[in-house]
């Protein structure tokens, strides 16, 4: 018999491996993928696909940004740029995520904040990433629709009024419907008449596009402030105090015409919260005004419930019932505050600010993805003059908390997390600043009594 010269057998190897790839790729066909394009309105298909994938990559390859991937029954699985809508359940159903680069899970309510930024679709086109009230996370495909950006889909955005700085938020990505709050003081940076868009509230963008793509990227290269802004009002911890009086909180519930509700007359009871406990009272009754509409609330009438402590999206009716106002007051004092969201040692704990869906007490306390907003929205209202102000940053490396300088470290603040105190003095290569919780022999004691206790972060 004949041997085969080594170049043929090379040819056979090479037309086997061709065939077994061919066979391959037939084999792993996982549906049919249309690059579509949508510009001037119209639909067109680019290319079609076997393989997501494959899909996938021509989309990145791509410089339109009028691309999207569809499947064979019309749904969008990625986008070049373009919007997430999260308002596609019923207000008592909330959709879970998970953060990004991490195991950790949040969930969110669409019925008050429709539209996340769209970021990116994982490997099988099962797993969108957005961006909404400063997280970066999962959500199920199932869960959301993807929407390109164009002018037939209405995003949230952020507006100057004078000194102030509005917040427009979509309810739903396919109409107007909208809600505008005034945050807290305007950025630096930021103009009257102009639209800006962003999904953190720390960086602003006068252009949808180049948001989308510094947020991609993970920069913030084309923002239109060169540093973060972190709203006072909404990064103020609550270990802090205001200088308004009782009849300060009067005032303002009858510039609001609410002069009966609940919580007229108790500004005595919120500011023995803050003598007694050391948690400001003006943030406990902005709160006690977003959870209980002014007090007015049929939960806040029926079971004295002021935060809707209890009052799930599931079942409202399963709210916590309170003796009397001041009970209530005591116990979210007491038992939220200081054992929970301001307990560095509580699974609840992302610092005690009211925050946003990364950081603060927003994480963890309530599915509407913009609460801390709306509860900074009504402290800036009553107290617009804040004698008090914290400092707010991120953490480029981990901080730790000392008990005193070079003492035991109580807490730490890791790396890419926000951090935001008040600081009292500085000194010697040492920060002391108001601790979130009461310290007794060197370590925390959450059952014991908040005397302006103090710790230590090292800095200058």
């Amino acid at each position: 018999m004949r041997k085969l010269q080594r170049s043929q057998i090379i040819l056979v190897l090479c037309f086997a491996m061709m065939i077994g790839i061919f066979l391959g790729f037939k084999f792993t066909e996982s549906g049919t993928y249309q690059l579509v394009s949508y510009a001037n309105g119209t639909t067109q298909i680019q290319d079609t696909y076997h393989h997501f994938w494959l899909a996938k990559n021509a989309l990145a390859a791509s410089n339109d940004r009028n691309l999207c991937i569809m499947d064979e029954q019309g749904n969008v699985l990625a986008l070049k740029e373009g919007l997430v809508n999260l308002h596609t359940k019923a207000i008592t159903e909330n959709t879970s995520y998970t953060i990004d680069g991490t195991d950790e899970k949040g969930y969110i309510n669409g019925q008050y904040g429709a539209d996340a930024l769209y970021l990116g679709t994982n490997h099988d086109g099962s797993k969108i990433l957005c961006m909404i009230s400063g997280v970066r996370a999962w959500f199920n495909r199932s869960d959301v629709v993807l929407y390109p950006y164009s002018d037939q889909v209405h995003s949230s955005y952020y507006t100057i009024q004078g000194n102030a700085l509005n917040h427009t938020i979509s309810l739903n990505v396919t109409d107007t419907q909208s809600v505008t709050y005034a945050i807290g003081p305007k950025p630096e940076g930021l103009q009257e008449n102009t639209v800006y868009f962003s999904y953190d509230g720390h960086w602003f963008y006068d252009s949808f596009d180049k948001l989308s793509d510094d947020m991609q990227l993970e920069r913030h290269d084309h923002a239109v402030n060169s540093t973060a802004y972190y709203n006072p009002y909404q990064f103020m911890p609550h270990r802090s105090t205001t200088s308004l009086s009782a009849e300060d909180f009067n005032t303002f519930l009858e510039n609001k015409h609410r002069t009966n509700s609940l919580l007229y007359d108790q500004g005595e009871t919120f500011l023995k919260g803050q003598n007694t406990y050391g948690i400001n009272a003006a943030m406990v009754f902005s709160l006690a005004c977003n959870e209980s509409a002014y007090g007015q609330s049929t939960i806040a009438k029926l079971t004295n419930n002021l935060f809707g402590h209890a009052a799930y999206d599931s079942n409202p009716d399963a709210a916590t019932s309170y003796a009397s106002i001041a009970n209530c007051i005591q116990a979210h004092d007491v038992d939220f505050i200081q054992k929970g969201y301001a307990n560095p040692k509580d699974s609840r704990y992302r610092g005690s600010w009211f925050g946003d869906k990364s950081t603060g007490i927003n994480v963890n306390y309530a599915s509407d993805p913009y609460w801390g907003e709306k509860a900074a929205s009504i402290y800036y209202q009553l107290e617009p003059n804040l004698k008090q102000k914290p400092s707010t940053w991120m953490c480029t490396q981990d901080i730790p908390v000392y008990d005193k300088p070079n003492g035991n470290v109580l807490y730490t603040y890791t790396k890419g997390s926000v951090i935001s105190v008040i600081i009292k003095k500085q000194e010697n290569g040492w920060i002391q600043i108001a601790s979130e919780a009461p310290i007794k022999n060197g370590a925390i004691d959450v059952k014991g009594t908040y005397n302006n206790d103090s710790v230590y972060i090292e800095g200058d």
